[in-house]
């Protein structure tokens, strides 16, 4: 080995080394790539190169090793801190912490200590932070609420603590006044009695059925969660929503004023929205979905040609033998005599003349202006750019 491979060997230990004096363990290959080129190019793995140095690889270690370790660790902080340890203090090992022990507190009690109070409120604490916020607000508090404090805790804590799966039960639980729930009325009755109400004051927003309801109506909450919003001002008259139910009912209702099958124009200006809001809404092709319900399109989309083009060919040439066009049909025919329209044979031959052409028939020259050799050259010679008159 030559002297400069040695020295450069001799630097790498060096590094090594420092590495595990100065954080206590032996490095990792992605923490000192530069060093892993030169100990896989000497000694052929970073492992054997770590042996070389005189340190102990990190290999793959038992679940019973890992727990030593962590317990030793957690040993360590209480003999310095005289106290056990909080879970974010040892946030770099809490992966191996839940895989080995399961919880944070299973893993204190492996050591031998007693694990935190959780901190959890009691139920009577969950009770009075309920009550409190009635009395200050007036009201019964809600979900929101919770969500943004107001003196209140955490939505869930309510649910497991009162054995509850709704937020009306925690109400009732803590003896408040669940408005969230109709109590009076049956669902249909309700319904009835809410499209009334917004058809009366012909109200579009929840935010104003808020104010007006009276005081044994269902809450905004209820109404959204059984029958749609949206839905209930459209059934009183006072919204169209784009919706499913909405584009159908319009389309059919149009159809019967119109005593023909609608457009997407006039079922455009009939709800006042554009066909690219009727397609999102309903998730696919406006003409798709008028089909779903039994109905045909005003307009739609010609079958695209399946045939290939000697057999157009052989069905221009054949059509037009059968119906005395020696030479070929007209261009006025071909739709009503093949099926198919000028559009598609001149797609595929550029023109009539020559289909005529692979057909065999002869060409018959476009009607244009005769010209002499003479005036031909002039139009040649003339500049692009000269005037036409």
């Amino acid at each position: 080995m030559r002297p400069t491979e040695e020295k450069t060997i001799q630097e790498a230990f060096s590094k090594v080394q420092e590495f595990y004096k100065q954080h206590g363990r032996t490095p990792i290959r992605r923490e000192m790539e530069n060093i892993n080129t030169i100990g896989r190019r000497y000694f052929g793995s970073w492992n054997n190169f770590i042996l070389a140095a005189g340190l102990k690889p990190r290999i793959n270690k038992t679940a019973e090793e890992i727990k030593a370790e962590l317990l030793v660790l957690l040993n360590d902080f209480y003999k310095k801190n005289d106290r056990i340890p909080m879970r974010r203090e040892f946030s770099a090992k809490s992966t191996n912490v839940r895989k080995y022990f399961g919880t944070w507190n299973k893993f204190i009690a492996a050591a031998g200590f007693a694990p935190n109070d959780r901190r959890i409120p009691s139920i009577g604490k969950l009770k009075n932070s309920l009550v409190k916020f009635y009395i200050k607000h007036h009201r019964s508090p809600t979900v929101g609420d919770c969500v943004h404090k107001n003196g209140l805790y955490n939505y869930k804590s309510y649910f497991i603590h009162f054995k509850v799966n709704t937020w009306a039960d925690v109400l009732e639980y803590a003896g408040l006044h669940s408005y969230f729930r109709v109590t009076t009325m049956t669902e249909s009755e309700a319904k009835a009695a809410v499209i009334q109400l917004i058809k009366k004051h012909h109200i579009k927003h929840y935010k104003d059925y808020k104010r007006l309801k009276p005081e044994n109506y269902p809450s905004v909450w209820y109404l959204v969660d059984k029958f749609g919003w949206n839905n209930l001002c459209y059934l009183a008259g006072t919204k169209i929503p784009v919706t499913r139910f909405s584009i159908k009912d319009y389309y059919l209702s149009l159809a019967k004023e119109l005593g023909r099958t609608p457009t997407t124009k006039e079922l455009e200006a009939k709800m006042g929205i554009t066909s690219g809001a009727m397609t999102w809404k309903t998730g696919q092709r406006l003409n798709h979905f008028i089909q779903s319900f039994g109905q045909k399109p005003a307009h739609s989309t010609p079958e695209r040609c399946k045939l290939s083009k000697k057999q157009l060919v052989d069905l221009y040439k054949r059509k037009s033998i059968e119906h005395g066009f020696e030479n070929g049909m007209p261009r006025s025919k071909l739709f009503e005599l093949t099926g198919y329209t000028r559009d598609i044979y001149d797609n595929r031959f550029h023109n009539i003349n020559g289909l005529r052409v692979a057909c065999g028939f002869k060409i018959i020259p476009a009607a244009c202006k005769p010209y002499t050799a003479g005036e031909l050259k002039n139009i040649l010679k003339k500049p692009t750019y000269a005037k036409k008159r």
